[in-house]
């Protein structure tokens, strides 16, 4: 019986149980009278520990409203609290108060509260408004393996961009609690994130690019070989031009990687994008300087970018092998998948969250 009662009957055995008239008697005792007196307990039983769970729920419930107010005035979105007299926004709060107290674990919970923070943001009636209120319904059913899944599968798109590539070791390595859940994960895990509108199937005779690829495209100014400097100090003589602010730092586009600077490194990751930066400051002037520098620093190959990362964290081979797997070389990311992959990824690794709108339009490599 439960830990605060305890009901003893009595050994049971064939000189104690007897059958008389049809009606069974234990220890002298009729088995109904018994059947009786333990429904009775267990019905006791039951309502102790639903006035416990109530009244745990409504310290829950406290808590979660606490951290959502906490975090709003952390935030200076304390303007945000006059939202809640709409009724949509307490229809999103009693869904995610639902979400919150059906979880035990705290890093899920934490996880709702930043979500309720995001459908404070949104504007009401929008598309991003019905993508959050799906995950705060979602959140709750999901557990460490398929909150990694969905990040893991966000990665194919979601490219991290340190204020200096040298800082992109850093960032895979924070990406370590994700990682370390590939191993565990299995196709139930996949069948589950897409029943529940995560995932879409990619139509077509041909499968999505290897995680590896996806790698080098998003960060190919980061998995090259290091250049020389003694070549590069010659390039400058020709081009002076190549050592131009590319940046609000002040920062030109390389840097050394280490302190006798006998090599160095491009300090951007991602070419379209740094591009992109050039063009906004007008100097497009530089780009076919940057494709010239390329050529002269060779890309990795997949075998070097994927022993690289197992260098940071042997799961990462656990990574490439569930990617490139046939349940997911054919399967990619709904945008409510990449919302809340992408936020478990901001969430673990304490980087600020992408936009949903930035999320639906991912990088195009």
């Amino acid at each position: 019986m439960l830990d605060f009662r305890k009901q003893e009957i009595g050994d049971i055995s064939n000189s104690t149980v007897i059958a008389i008239n049809g009606d069974v008697t234990i220890n002298g005792e009729k088995f109904n009278n018994i059947l009786q007196t333990l429904i009775e307990v267990v019905r006791k039983d039951f309502e102790y520990y639903s006035y416990a769970a109530i009244a745990n729920a409504k310290e829950d419930i406290a808590n979660y409203l606490k951290r959502i107010f906490e975090k709003l005035a952390k935030e200076h979105l304390t303007h945000l609290t006059e939202i809640f007299q709409k009724p949509a926004i307490q229809i999103s709060l009693h869904d995610s108060i639902i979400s919150y107290i059906s979880s035990e674990d705290d890093n899920i919970r934490e996880y709702i509260v930043e979500l309720m923070i995001d459908r404070l943001k949104v504007q009401s009636g929008t598309t991003e408004q019905a993508v959050v209120n799906e995950a705060i319904t979602l959140i709750s059913t999901l557990n460490a393996k398929t909150l990694s899944l969905l990040a893991l599968m966000a990665l194919r798109h979601q490219v991290m961009l340190p204020p200096i590539s040298i800082m992109l070791e850093s960032s895979f390595i924070e990406l370590s609690p994700i990682v370390n859940q590939a191993s565990n994960i299995t196709n139930i895990d996949v069948d589950f994130i897409s029943q529940n509108k995560c995932t879409r199937t990619i139509i077509g005779l041909y499968p999505i690019d290897t995680f590896e690829n996806h790698l080098l495209k998003q960060y190919d100014l980061f998995f090259r070989h290091e250049g020389s400097m003694t070549e590069l100090d010659a390039y400058t003589v020709i081009h002076p031009e190549i050592r131009s602010q590319v940046n609000d730092m002040g920062s030109c586009m390389f840097c050394g990687t280490n302190q006798e600077m006998d090599y160095w490194k491009f300090c951007d990751v991602n070419s379209k994008v740094f591009y992109e930066r050039l063009k906004a400051r007008g100097q497009e002037f530089l780009i076919p300087l940057v494709e010239e520098l390329k050529s002269r620093v060779p890309l990795f190959t997949t075998d070097e970018v994927r022993s690289y990362l197992c260098k940071i964290n042997p799961n990462w081979m656990y990574v490439f092998k569930l990617l490139n797997s046939p349940s997911l070389n054919h399967t990619d990311l709904s945008t409510l998948g990449m919302y809340v992959g992408s936020k478990y990824i901001s969430k673990m690794t304490k980087k600020p969250s992408l936009p949903i709108s930035v999320l639906a339009n991912p990088i195009e490599l």
